[in-house]
């Protein structure tokens, strides 16, 4: 009765927000900060790698605000006492200010027209370059965990164990592709070392190997399998599950070997 009662006073998206109103609030500020970087690539005709210098922060923004809002509907999914854990608090934090701060840094670079990825310019740079790497794994980590908590706690059906999943895939794929990127100091492998041949909107290379799709793929089995579980079928779940971690890890071995996506 008090779960229901629970529902009732926040039906809808005003449950997603009251699960966790931080994330739901950065999520927001965002998807407005999205809109602006669309209008500023309008009237700023600065490029960056053969595109506009918004375009970047754009795709941050409104991937981010995506993720975090997924993330938000997971611990909606968790046991009121989950969700007041000082873990749970913990992990929405976590997650919230490491985007921020990794947003501030990359808009920043994109204003001043410059690399925020990569950017080995200076000692500073290198320095702001590995801390932001650091913040985008605490990202994952916190994805993970509340992955898992669902996994452990929260409801026993097709969209709780979707969601969990999908939460603890992303983190696991995520990871493993950026440790990948990290270490080859450019999402580029062979091809022309510019977004200005790239695929439409994504910007993915039509010449070479690219760690962007892999990392692409991976995050987002976080919406995806959530999205699949509305279906009602579990045996579409499992299948998209085992999909998205096929795709991925081809994606993956074909961007090491220089190979476009295309030619997947």
């Amino acid at each position: 009765m008090t779960s229901l009662a629970h529902e009732d006073r926040h039906p809808g998206l005003e449950r997603l927000r009251h699960a966790s109103p931080l994330l739901w609030n950065v999520s927001l500020a965002f998807l407005a900060a999205f809109a602006v970087c669309l209008a500023l690539a309008a009237i700023d005709h600065r490029l960056f790698n053969g595109i506009s210098v918004w375009v970047k922060p754009a795709k941050f923004y409104l991937s981010l605000a995506l993720h975090m809002l997924t993330l938000s509907f997971g611990v909606m999914l968790l046991p009121e006492a989950v969700q007041r854990l000082r873990s749970t608090s913990l992990a929405t934090g976590t997650m919230a200010a490491m985007a921020i701060l990794e947003q501030v840094y990359i808009t920043f670079r994109a204003a001043r027209g410059e690399a925020s990825h990569f950017n080995y310019t200076s000692q500073l740079a290198d320095i702001l370059y590995s801390l932001m790497g650091m913040g985008a794994a605490l990202m994952m980590v916190a994805t993970l965990w509340l992955g898992v908590q669902l996994l452990r706690h929260g409801p026993r059906n097709l969209m709780g164990l979707a969601t969990g999943t999908g939460f603890v895939m992303a983190a696991i794929l995520t990871l493993t592709v950026g440790f990948t990127l990290g270490g080859m100091g450019s999402h580029w492998i062979g091809g022309d070392q510019t977004d200005a041949t790239g695929l439409p909107i994504f910007g993915w290379s039509t010449t070479g190997g690219d760690l962007r799709v892999s990392h692409f793929l991976g995050l987002h089995i976080a919406q995806a399998l959530p999205f699949v579980a509305l279906l009602g079928s579990r045996a579409l779940v499992v299948l998209a599950a085992f999909a998205g971690l096929a795709l991925t890890l081809a994606a993956y071995v074909q961007a090491l070997m220089g190979l476009p996506p295309l030619s997947l």
